[in-house]
């Protein structure tokens, strides 16, 4: 395309305009990603009104629409049609129409389309609002007057009675398609679906102050995300913290006990993700655990972040004798983002030396 700078200048200046690893604590590193069709055959894209299976949708659909249209002008890698390039579109080939013929798979008229090369079609398919309430009961346990619960003759501690509460949760699930039509020939190029529901608020005897709707709002955007990924290239450069890979002992009340020894009496010990970087959603990325020098890795996961995870990420429990087992002492975890050699962070820990009594 002759726009494109030079080879590659495209994908180095997709996506500059996010932010936010280095080895070995905190720093930068690069994600990247190349979607799966030919996207450097075309150059001019013109995306179609957001579509909806339900009239409640409507509105986030625009929102998509609008969302994914802003997100692909910011990359640089193709050139979007303006609004009022569309509207005089519009006037001419009535693409409201369009979008929803494109929606039902019937291709477009070849020809039909002049002003741009392949048009983006997406639709919300799935739309589901979550407002719940639950009644729960726990005991009510007898106290002194310092607080300290009251036991039995048998050692357990005294009921004095039940106490009611309301457990309220209030969320969204939003699915939808995106697809790229060539608008010389009707080609489908790219057709991608995705489900998205961030984690709910969870409030005790009173709603929270988000509404569904928020939330909603907040997966129509994780899923112009998503969509946009399956589009455009990306290599983001990416800001990373020491705390957004840990190995800890224990997770209690939203807390992790990070660690730099692992106890041996341990049967397992935690790694996690957490807390990465909005840039970072709906990226894939590889967790590993390996001796310092070691070319064998003793774990291995490979996941999709995403923003909605919350403060505790995205964890796993690793069986301590897959590490005893080596002979070694010292490990390393390391997180990668999936298809780049580098790891983006790394975390040294050892295993407690037992003591000789």
């Amino acid at each position: 395309m002759m726009r494109r700078h030079a080879a590659g200048c495209g994908l180095l200046l997709a996506l500059t305009w996010l932010t936010g690893c280095e080895p070995s604590g905190s720093g930068k590193g690069m994600v990247t990603y190349r979607p799966d069709w030919e996207y450097e055959r075309y150059e001019r894209i013109a995306v179609l009104p957001g579509r909806a299976t339900t009239p409640q949708a409507a509105h986030d659909a625009e929102v998509l629409a609008d969302r994914l249209t802003t997100l692909l002008t910011q990359s640089h890698q193709f050139s979007v049609l303006s609004r009022a390039e569309m509207q005089q579109v519009f006037a001419e080939q009535d693409l409201s129409k369009l979008a929803d013929a494109i929606d039902e798979g019937t291709a477009v008229p070849e020809g039909k389309i002049s002003v741009a090369q392949a048009l983006v079609s997406v639709r919300i398919t799935d739309y589901k609002l979550i407002a719940d309430r639950e009644q729960q009961t726990m005991p009510r346990y007898a106290v002194d007057r310092r607080g300290n619960r009251l036991l039995d003759r048998t050692g357990r501690p005294i009921i004095a009675g039940q106490d009611t509460f309301y457990i309220y949760r209030t969320g969204a699930e939003v699915g939808g398609t995106v697809r790229v039509i060539d608008a010389a020939t009707g080609k489908i190029l790219v057709s991608h679906s995705a489900q998205v529901a961030p984690r709910p608020r969870i409030s005790r005897n009173a709603p929270s102050g988000v509404t569904p709707e928020q939330v909603a709002g907040e997966a129509v955007r994780e899923l112009g995300v998503e969509f946009f990924k399956a589009i455009a290239p990306t290599q983001v450069k990416v800001k990373f913290k020491s705390d957004m890979l840990l190995v800890a002992t224990d997770y209690y009340d939203g807390h992790y006990t990070d660690t730099k020894k692992v106890p041996r009496t341990m049967s397992e010990f935690i790694l996690a993700v957490r807390n990465l970087p909005e840039e970072c959603d709906r990226n894939k990325f590889r967790v590993v655990v390996a001796e310092p020098e070691g070319r064998k890795d003793l774990f291995e996961q490979e996941f999709v972040w995403s923003g909605s995870s919350g403060p505790d990420g995205i964890s796993y429990k690793i069986p301590l004798d897959s590490l005893t087992a080596t002979g070694a002492e010292k490990f390393v975890a390391k997180l990668y983002s999936a298809g780049n050699p580098e790891p983006l962070l790394q975390r040294s820990f050892s295993l407690e030396t037992v003591k000789e009594k």
